[in-house]
């Protein structure tokens, strides 16, 4: 083929492009019953996105206002319980025991006799001292007498001075063996007492070491006395808070023998040293148990609450992004997102406290952040609600082309008017 013949049948072939295309963009091949079924659905397709119905619409996200709360800030520890008041009941001196006045187990009174031990001897030293104080005294009321006759007939002139200071002695003498008589009297009594083993504040006794009848000897174990009305917890804290402790703080515990129970207790005692080895300090809580359900030897878990905030600023754990070492959040305003760093302190009961970058009152997207950029629209709803989200009315509720008689989709001219209009 000529050269002039080739250019021929490439000037048709472009005038044909360019009628096509001309006849595209005015909608004519939508006329067309056949050809204009081609391009009927990619045409719906690309009307999509323009609607807002696609993808590229606003973002549904829920949202929640930030709110303020009490936060307390707890450190964990561990402890070992104790008695309020824990001894264990021994003799003061040897005997045989006569009488033993508790059951094991029992709980007692401050003054109740525990043990008796033989006390005939003490007895028979108290009657002793006794009969030497009363005759004692019966020798000085009879030398009273003696001395008031002789002062008499010294005064008269028929006595003589020398016997009235002889009888003034012998008073001196006879009121001193009567104090001493009273003396050894109230030793005996004492060392009676002693035989009498008593219970010095009221509790609950143990197990006892010895029987009726034994003889025992000073500093024998004869059973534990524990005061359980309440009870002390020890446990330990590293010094770096030694600035924020003071008596009075609120301690929880539980123990593992009491699933789902919480004893609430004060710190009662700051220790004034720091061990050097574990750089602790250590505290002394005090904890009310009236049931005695804390047993001295317990091993307690223990969170102490150092600081309490009422007004602290609250959010949602699921409201916050974690990016390196920034936490982000993103607020909501006029339908549009923000992204924003903030600070966090505390986390408790799924809430985290927020030291800095929110103010309460503001709007955040707590579920869906995955789905917003910064500057983004979104159809803001309220957490928890799950209403759906509002969509642009779907194509479905506008008017429908009819099928032609071959089955095929309507062409495409009227969905472009529709677009344009």
């Amino acid at each position: 083929m000529r050269v002039s013949g080739q250019l021929a049948v490439i000037a048709v072939l472009g005038a044909a492009g360019f009628g096509g295309w001309y006849a595209y963009q005015g909608g004519y091949l939508a006329k067309a019953p056949v050809v204009g079924s081609y391009f009927a659905q990619p045409a719906a397709k690309a009307a999509g996105p323009a609607r807002g119905r696609g993808p590229s619409g606003p973002a549904t996200v829920e949202v929640d206002t930030v709110k303020t709360g009490r936060i307390v800030e707890t450190r964990d520890a561990v402890g070992t319980v104790r008695a309020f008041e824990s001894i264990t009941v021994t003799a003061k001196t040897a005997g045989l025991i006569t009488e033993i006045g508790f059951e094991e187990g029992q709980k007692v009174k401050a003054g109740d006799a525990l043990v008796q031990l033989d006390a005939a001897e003490r007895k028979a030293e108290i009657e002793q001292a006794i009969a030497e104080a009363n005759r004692a005294v019966a020798l000085r009321n009879e030398v009273a007498i003696k001395l008031e006759r002789a002062q008499a007939l010294s005064r008269t002139g028929a006595g003589t001075t020398a016997q009235v200071e002889d009888l003034t002695a012998q008073m001196k003498s006879l009121e001193g063996s009567i104090a001493s008589a009273q003396a050894q009297r109230r030793g005996a009594e004492a060392r009676l007492e002693e035989l009498t083993i008593r219970a010095p504040f009221a509790g609950r006794v143990g197990t006892r070491s010895v029987s009726l009848g034994a003889y025992i000897s000073p500093g024998t174990r004869i059973t534990s006395l524990d005061d359980l009305s309440k009870v002390r917890l020890d446990f330990a804290v590293p010094e770096n808070l030694l600035g924020r402790l003071k008596p009075g703080q609120v301690v929880n515990a539980s123990s593992a023998a009491y699933q789902g129970r919480r004893f609430q207790g004060t710190v009662a005692t700051i220790d004034p040293r720091v061990d050097v080895a574990t750089r602790t300090v250590k505290l002394t809580a005090e904890f009310p148990n009236p049931d005695e359900a804390l047993k001295p030897g317990m091993f307690l878990s223990v969170g102490l609450e150092v600081t309490t905030k009422d007004d602290a600023v609250l959010i949602p754990e699921e409201a916050i992004v974690s990016e390196g070492l920034r936490q982000l959040v993103y607020p909501v305003k006029d339908s549009k997102v923000e992204r924003r760093v903030i600070r966090i302190g505390q986390r408790q009961n799924g809430k985290v406290e927020v030291v800095e970058g929110l103010q309460p009152g503001e709007t955040i997207v707590v579920l869906g952040v995955q789905r917003v950029r910064p500057g983004a629209e979104v159809n803001a709803r309220p957490v928890g609600t799950g209403a759906p989200a509002q969509q642009p009315a779907p194509a479905a509720n506008r008017e429908q082309p009819s099928r032609s008689s071959l089955n095929l989709p309507q062409a495409i001219g009227s969905a472009v008017a529709a677009e344009r209009n």
